[in-house]
């Protein structure tokens, strides 16, 4: 018994190592699964931002006394986008972007402004491109572009992708009337 045979010590070094590849395995998994888990109360609430921001433009049209889809026609049976840091005529804009198409939609991806307060809205200055699309639909009921229904389906679709794992969506539907 002079000393450790070879074998010895290939087992115990095969011992150590699963001993440490175990916990940096998990750790590795939860924290991706926490970088998921942001990513999809991000989109959520980008789904429910644009769905207020569209109430608000329909209570304010009922206060003035202005059609109830008035300044909402961009989204009316086509697929927009909606940046609500904008003001009402300039927060909507038709999805045409023919350059690149990020998870196969028409749309653009959502910038952040993180200096002050942590914005998401179009593309300006010193603002960065995120993970995520946003895609709003209007649709009149009973037919799109009828001014005169009194009831429609707003729907919006947040798209993104996180790391290497699938191209990921939410949608949330919300029905608005014409009081």
């Amino acid at each position: 018994m002079r000393g450790f045979s070879l074998i010895e010590t290939l087992v115990a070094v095969v011992i150590l190592v699963s001993a440490v590849v175990g916990p940096l395995t998990l750790a590795q998994r939860s924290i991706r699964s926490a970088v998921y888990a942001r990513d999809q109360v991000v989109a959520t609430f980008l789904a429910e931002e644009a769905i207020e921001y569209i109430r608000s433009i329909r209570d304010g049209n009922e206060h003035k006394r202005n059609n109830w889809l008035n300044g909402l026609e961009q989204c009316v049976g086509k697929v927009c986008m909606v940046d609500v840091t904008q003001v009402a005529n300039d927060a909507f804009k038709k999805c045409d972007n023919k350059d690149q198409k990020p998870y196969g939609s028409s749309c653009y991806l959502l910038a952040f402004e993180g200096k002050s307060g942590g914005r998401y809205g179009f593309k300006t200055l010193n603002w960065e491109d995120t993970r995520f699309v946003r895609e709003v639909t209007i649709r009149t009921i009973p037919s799109d572009d009828n001014r005169s229904d009194k009831e429609a389906k707003v729907e919006v679709k947040v798209l993104w992708q996180t790391g290497n794992l699938p191209v990921r969506d939410i949608i949330v539907r919300e029905y608005i009337y014409d009081w």
